[in-house]
């Protein structure tokens, strides 16, 4: 039995239907046929698409991820001396190869091999070319010399023309356009590439943004920091945060973790005055884990102890920070452990407050010196397993540091604890169980610089910009932050990877699966390789 639009029908049916119903039937097979008509339309045109996709030319090129770094938010013009005096690299004076031996490629030739090549040559003219004895000159041997040529940075207008397709036939009325992917941000001209030029600008080399409009000025663009500032909060919220929230979630898979704060200013909070002080907090993983590592920012507007409480919910494992008391009132859960780095700082600057000549021989000067071997057993088991770096501490760093300490109680009495010395001192004593816990595992670092070496780069862009504008400016700022860094730890150009997340996520995010993301944490192996650099920042 046949159907038409699920209605069931049959010859001898027809036969027995009134003229209403045969017209009414016409008319299904009418709009049937239309529809039918339509899809094989639509199907037609996708084959030959996909043919001139595969086939034929395209004026559209493929372009590969060109970078990535931080982004950018408003601010101040504070200005930071550039430091220009980077040394000019000279090539190799070149020998004509007949009269040179054969010597293996020198660490300048290899550095520049990836460079592309402009080819100059410099020949005689045909005239020139005529021997005294009147015979003609021939190329007997080339002398190369390499020179390093830079070429400006510069803008191009990106047009994108979307072909329509109409039917032959006027009367079907069926249209069809070629696919576009998305645009970046609906309703702005903006592109991956300028917007990571502007992030790797502000979070990267910490350029504010009133200095990137001045430089895209003298580049014939007027392009506004309060438009530039809206490109980064949106790609931000958009784009990059669903990516903080993967690398997130292998933070908290870490065994082991450090964290520290620094203040910043935000101008427009709600119910606050300009002048208030608001916190940016970092974590990332231990700097001996096995495990790729992740480096994250996040602003609040307090320095209370609740917010590393709120950011570690359901962790378990370790967490080295300085004294601090707010990271003391987590859950049991988290173990903290102490920065030795800090108490040998309060050493240091005991000696620092005295004459160069009086320092040798002083209760400073010998508390440095304990500390000193801790640090150089650590320097030989940097490259040990977890488990060989558990056994030797105990074996060469436990006994050093029950004697320091034994060494520091000796004195409790006999120093004015509100002296310099006598509060350094204390600092250990009251840290002890603390500065001990590295003893316990082998992931645990000794101190809490990994934290301070990658907050350092925040603290950097701050004397820069001094402030942020708004609230929402901040969180942009710790998102980018927490991309760039992770990046550059894990050995790739926060400026090419910015590319790429700019590029892949607005044409695979439908707001559902998130899966795509693995591809795209700085540790993926699935990264282009135009996006990894030679040496990793920790």
């Amino acid at each position: 039995m046949k159907t038409i639009n699920n209605i069931p029908f049959t010859e001898e049916k027809l036969n027995d239907c009134s003229k209403e119903e045969l017209l009414s039937l016409c008319k299904l097979l009418m709009e049937n046929n239309k529809k039918m008509s339509t899809q094989l339309d639509y199907l037609t045109q996708q084959i030959a698409l996909s043919n001139h996709r595969r086939f034929g030319s395209s004026s559209e090129k493929d372009q590969s991820p060109e970078g990535c770094e931080q982004i950018s938010l408003c601010f101040n013009e504070a200005e930071a001396t550039a430091d220009s005096s980077a040394a000019e690299p000279q090539y190799e004076d070149v020998v004509p190869k007949p009269f040179k031996r054969k010597k293996q490629k020198g660490k300048r030739e290899t550095d520049l091999a990836d460079f592309p090549v402009v080819r100059i040559e410099h020949k005689l003219s045909a005239e020139e070319c005529v021997c005294h004895c009147g015979k003609a000159l021939k190329v007997i041997t080339e002398e190369k010399t390499s020179y390093l040529r830079f070429v400006p940075a510069h803008f191009e207008r990106e047009e994108h023309v979307v072909s329509v397709y109409g039917c032959e036939d006027s009367s079907c009325g069926n249209i069809l356009r070629a696919k576009k992917d998305p645009s970046l941000l609906r309703g702005s001209i903006a592109t991956p590439s300028i917007v990571a030029a502007i992030m790797n600008g502000k979070y990267v080399n910490s350029v504010p943004l009133a200095r990137h409009e001045s430089e895209f000025q003298r580049y014939g663009v007027n392009l506004s920091r309060q438009t530039m500032a809206n490109w980064m909060i949106r790609c931000s919220e958009e784009y990059l945060s669903l990516l903080y929230d993967e690398m997130k979630t292998h933070l908290l898979s870490c065994n082991t973790l450090h964290a520290d704060e620094t203040r910043v200013q935000v101008l427009h909070e709600e119910n606050r005055k300009a002048t208030s002080e608001s916190w940016m907090w970092i974590y990332r993983s231990g700097e001996l884990c096995d495990v790729p590592p992740v480096i994250l920012f996040n602003y609040q507007t307090t320095r209370g102890g609740y917010h590393p409480k709120e950011f570690l919910s359901g962790y378990s494992g370790n967490l080295t920070t300085d004294g601090y008391q707010a990271y003391r009132s987590l859950p049991e859960d988290v173990v903290i452990s102490g920065c030795m780095a800090h108490a040998r700082r309060k050493y240091d600057e005991c000696l620092k407050s005295v004459p160069q000549e009086g320092r040798k021989g002083t209760t400073a000067d010998e508390a440095l010196k304990r500390i000193a071997l801790l640090y150089k057993i650590e320097a030989l088991l940097k490259d040990k397993s977890t488990e060989k770096r558990y056994e030797e501490r105990l074996k060469q760093s436990k006994p050093i540091l029950d004697a320091y300490f034994e060494w520091l109680k000796s004195m409790t009495g006999t120093i004015d604890s509100g002296s310099m010395i006598g509060k350094a001192i204390n600092y250990s004593l009251n840290q002890q169980d603390y500065l001990e816990r590295y003893l316990l595992d082998g992931s645990i670092s000794i101190d809490n610089s990994a934290a301070e070496r990658s907050i350092r780069i925040f603290a950097t862009g701050r004397k820069n910009w001094e402030f942020c504008n708004t609230p929402n400016g901040a969180k942009a700022s710790a998102i980018i932050y927490s991309i760039t860094e992770s990046a550059k730890a894990n050995g790739l150009k926060p400026y090419e990877y910015i590319v790429h997340i700019l590029e892949t996520i607005p044409k695979h995010y439908t707001g559902t699966s998130k899966d795509f993301l693995q591809d795209l944490l700085p540790w993926s192996d699935k990264l282009p390789e135009n996006c990894k650099s030679q040496k990793k920042n920790s």
